[in-house]
């Protein structure tokens, strides 16, 4: 069958090869104002509230300590963002520990998610942003390996083509075909083999036409199941308006309905997520829809900017 193949940027960190650089304990300022950092080490979750600057640099360098350890690190941040955000997707590869602190309160500045690993063979940090991740969700593994470009298997798609498609080589006999939202991504100019990163996503196994199997790894940022649960919410803040703990129950049915639950009222309505990772739900606060900024099995947070209103919402598993 046929496949309609798609060219896709990976805005994504690239390992650098320089010697990592003695830490520097200096705080470094940024105005910081109360906030509490949702994060997780591994597939370990926690909440941390920060009340300055002293603090917020305390925990980042727990965090690149963490990094260095060999765990992949992951946080959030409710409150003192920027009202601008977009959809892109930083990265940075540095061995200035400094350097990555200055990036991760930038990126957190315009409330992205932030993930940050550690390559102790090059002593660099691998950062990336997002406005869309999937955190700690156990329908999600990551992989750290080499990019590299592959000829693109010609048994799942029933056509001859010498196309090349970019795949991770994890290990000596390990490789992953890289593939998104269902199509397989091609190589490109934004594209360059050799470059080590950590991806997330689902494996599946494909088979060529004599039978030979191998691997695609599907990076869908977020699926339905990580959001198809009962979830009270918990947290809203608006750069317009206070903050607000309503503790409506929201439960979200993986057939695309919803109800919400306030006072003793349930009403109904639907959901949805498109392909880009955008909540759309006829029961939340205002109009439109919402970016997923964190999804694991115990938090969910969403934000959503409307001209200068930037707006927040942070969801908890709800125990019936």
């Amino acid at each position: 069958m046929n496949r309609i193949f798609k060219l896709f940027a990976l805005v994504l960190a690239v390992a650098g090869l320089v010697a990592c650089e003695e830490k520097d304990n200096k705080p470094i300022q940024n105005n910081t104002a109360e906030r509490t950092i949702i994060y997780a080490v591994g597939d370990q979750e926690a909440h941390r509230t920060v009340n300055d600057d002293n603090e917020w640099d305390a925990l980042l360098e727990s965090f690149c300590d963490y990094a260095m350890s060999g765990e992949q690190v992951a946080f959030y941040s409710l409150g003192n963002h920027n009202a601008v955000a977009s959809k892109e997707a930083p990265s940075i590869s540095t061995s200035d520990r400094n350097e990555l602190k200055r990036w991760m309160k930038a990126m957190e500045k315009e409330g992205k998610t932030v993930s940050v690993s550690y390559d102790d063979r090059t002593g660099t940090w691998n950062g990336v942003a997002y406005m869309t991740i999937p955190i700690a969700h156990e329908d999600y593994n990551c992989y750290t390996g080499l990019l590299t470009c592959v000829e693109m298997p010609i048994g799942d798609y029933g056509m001859v083509t010498t196309a090349l498609v970019p795949a991770l080589q994890i290990s000596d006999d390990t490789l992953l075909v890289l593939e998104k939202n269902g199509y397989t991504m091609l190589c490109g100019s934004n594209y360059e083999s050799g470059d080590t990163m950590t991806l997330c996503g689902t494996i599946e196994t494909r088979q060529l036409d004599d039978g030979t199997e191998y691997l695609v790894l599907n990076l869908t940022s977020v699926s339905e199941s990580a959001i198809a649960n009962v979830w009270e919410l918990t947290y809203i803040q608006s750069s317009l308006n206070s903050t607000q703990n309503t503790g409506d129950v929201y439960n979200f049915s993986d057939d695309g309905t919803a109800t919400r639950t306030s006072d003793g009222t349930t009403e109904s309505g639907t959901w949805s997520i498109d392909a880009d990772g955008i909540l759309c739900c006829t029961l939340l606060p205002g109009e439109g829809c919402w970016s997923i900024n964190w999804v694991s099995p115990q938090t969910m947070i969403i934000s959503q900017i409307d001209n200068t209103n930037y707006t927040v919402i942070q969801f908890e598993r709800h125990n019936n």
